[in-house]
């Protein structure tokens, strides 16, 4: 089976470089030289690059094409009776060589599908064992091979799909690079066409690429899921017409009895166990009296022995706790006088702040009273000083003082006043 789907790969490989080449090759020579010519379809295919893309998608449709043979092939083989018609009566395992010679006619095409390949395994594992042991596990097996295989024969068309976006990215840098290098200063300042132009041709290749991957993919998709449902159809087939065919031979039956043997003794065993356990304990039941009595006893003596050690505890916390008490009452009495001393100090110390404040008021009005006084006398200095002579001043001042005095303690005697003489005074 392993031989047949390795052949079956190679084959499909084959099929697809031998007819994706020059499918390829074909198709970009009659763009540009046949029937297809048309200058919208030739500027996709223009560069290396591009003509690759086409090459590698001409190359996935050759597989699909391929693999949808092999599709129809295995629908057909799906179609033949290839055994007998069954009745769901088990049959003994001499029939298998009948069958086998029944598949042996049918057409190797037939043979070698999926469906013929899994029937002459089935069929060929019941006639070499001669018994159906182990029979559940080669159909899983055959059918994760299958399913394996039928996998691994996309692998080649998955690689052409991952690389063809590939191809058309690299096509567009280097119709970037082209465009970029191709430019000359001159051509920067008649405009910008010709860069535009070539940075147009450059993103043709991606756009190229990605609309023939996702065509690629979609066929992929179907083809696949398509081959899938022949593979379950396969499976359910197989499950259905050979799985229980044949009948399960003694040795299974004779397996299961010992197993059942095998599971009566070993609960013989435990129920053994089990009595013994039992006849111990009875037997050593008065000993285990005794020692639940001297442990009861052990429990009591250090519970009494707890219980006094915690008495005597609490006593010399109480004791602790009144010395405590004792020294914050007498904490808070020194406190309470030391309070009341501070209280008659600071409301001293307040009566004199005030006595201060009291003067420095006083102070305050007598230095504003002398701070007139000052401005006063400037000011008189300030006129006297304006005054024409200091002399006319003083005889001012004189004549003043005579006449006040004339008024204050009038003499009828009094002599007439000379003035004096300027040069005396």
């Amino acid at each position: 089976m392993a031989r047949s789907a390795r052949a079956r790969g190679s084959s499909v490989n084959w099929f697809t470089f031998l007819v994706g080449v020059p499918l390829g090759v074909g198709v970009l020579y009659l763009i540009d030289h046949g029937p297809w010519q048309n200058e919208r379809v030739q500027r996709y295919v223009h560069h290396e690059a591009e003509q690759a893309v086409v090459i590698f998608f001409c190359c996935c449709i050759a597989t699909l094409v391929g693999k949808l043979l092999s599709a129809m092939r295995e629908h057909y083989a799906l179609g033949q009776s290839l055994l007998p018609s069954w009745d769901g009566t088990s049959i003994p395992l001499s029939d298998v060589i009948p069958l086998q010679q029944a598949m042996s006619l049918a057409s190797d095409s037939v043979r070698d599908t999926f469906f013929g390949r899994r029937i002459e395994n089935v069929l060929g594992f019941v006639a070499n064992r001669g018994s159906t042991d182990d029979l559940d596990d080669h159909l899983r097996t055959l059918s994760d091979n299958d399913a394996l295989a039928l996998d691994g024969s996309y692998a080649i068309n998955r690689f052409l799909i991952w690389a063809m976006p590939i191809l058309g990215f690299l096509g567009t840098v280097l119709g970037i690079t082209e465009a970029i290098t191709g430019i000359s200063p001159e051509q920067l300042e008649r405009g910008a066409e010709g860069v535009s132009s070539g940075l147009t041709k450059a993103f043709d290749a991606t756009a190229l690429a990605l609309s023939l991957t996702l065509v690629a993919m979609f066929l992929n998709s179907l083809l696949e899921k398509f081959e899938q449902g022949l593979l379950e159809q396969v499976d359910d087939f197989v499950d259905g017409e050979l799985a229980h065919r044949f009948a399960r031979t003694s040795t299974e039956h004779g397996n299961s009895a010992a197993m059942q043997e095998l599971l009566e003794k070993q609960a013989a065993l435990w129920a053994a166990s089990i009595e013994k356990a039992e006849k111990r304990w009875n037997q050593t039941g008065p000993q285990q009296e005794k020692l639940v009595a001297a442990l009861q006893q052990a429990l009591e003596n250090a519970l009494t022995r707890f219980g006094q050690r915690m008495v005597e505890t609490e006593k010399k916390l109480l004791e602790r706790q009144q010395s405590v008490l004792e020294a914050l009452a007498k904490l808070a009495t020194t406190l309470k006088d030391t309070g009341r001393d501070h209280q008659l100090a600071l409301a001293r110390l307040t009566d004199a702040i005030g006595l201060a404040v009291e003067m420095i008021s006083k102070s305050q009005a007598s230095e504003t009273e002398l701070i007139r006084m000052q401005e006063t006398l400037s000011q008189n200095l300030v006129l006297l000083a304006n005054s024409t002579t200091f002399e006319q001043a003083v005889e001012s001042l004189t004549a003043a003082i005579h006449l006040l005095t004339s008024r204050v303690n009038p003499a009828p005697t009094q002599p007439r006043l000379l003035p004096l003489d300027k040069n005396a005074a």
